[in-house]
């Protein structure tokens, strides 16, 4: 569901733009799902329908997944903050999970019931001092890591194919190189043992032409 860079990178660190997240979770809906809910419009006045994340924006704010702000704009281009990640992904989830997570930072903030959510289903973490940072950029590593979890997928080095697509800026030694790993690319699996998430990967796949959802 990530996409490297022409340059062979894939660039873990950069924060990631809200249309980049609307994308991603847009490619994790069920074809079915997208199929019936696919729409080239929508209310925000600055995402054009020639822009290339249009359908992606405008499939998943019909949703309920994502919404704008009260000017009216969706500032696509911006990067996504933590706590504007955090809600979607709770809004993703179909689960509802009561959380109680006490976060130092988060009291009275608009996305506290989702960042505690989010939390409760054990997909984000905050830092050592307690807090979480809501107004913090995420990065790209980041959502990977999330995504991950929310899917269910871990893999270890020891079980990653010689034929993966691998990146020039992802470090066996890198703290997210398995989750950079398992997000960029298409493989069949099986779990290491009944009831572990873990997984040995078994054949490499043809990643999916995402760019033709997006035309």
């Amino acid at each position: 569901y990530i996409i490297g860079y022409p340059e062979g990178d894939v660039r873990p660190e950069n924060s990631i733009t809200r249309e980049e997240v609307a994308t991603i979770f847009f490619r994790l809906l069920t074809e079915e799902t997208r199929t019936a809910n696919f729409t080239k419009t929508n209310a925000f006045a600055d995402v054009e329908d020639s822009r290339w994340s249009n359908n992606a924006i405008s499939t998943m704010a019909k949703l309920g997944i994502i919404t704008g702000y009260e000017d009216g704009t969706f500032k696509p281009a911006n990067a996504i903050t933590r706590a504007e990640f955090a809600t979607i992904a709770a809004r993703f989830e179909e689960e509802v999970a009561v959380g109680t997570e006490d976060f130092t930072d988060i009291a009275g903030h608009w996305a506290e019931s989702y960042i505690k959510e989010a939390a409760a289903l054990q997909w984000i973490n905050g830092y050592e001092d307690g807090s979480f940072r809501p107004g913090n950029n995420i990065t790209r590593a980041e959502v990977m890591t999330i995504v991950n979890r929310m899917l269910q997928r871990k893999v270890s080095s020891d079980y990653i194919l010689e034929t993966a697509t691998f990146w020039t800026d992802n470090p066996k030694s890198a703290w997210y190189y398995e989750d950079v790993m398992e997000a960029t690319n298409s493989h069949t699996y099986e779990r290491l043992g009944e009831g572990q998430i873990e997984e040995r990967w078994v054949e490499m796949q043809p990643n999916r032409d995402w760019s033709e959802l997006e035309k």
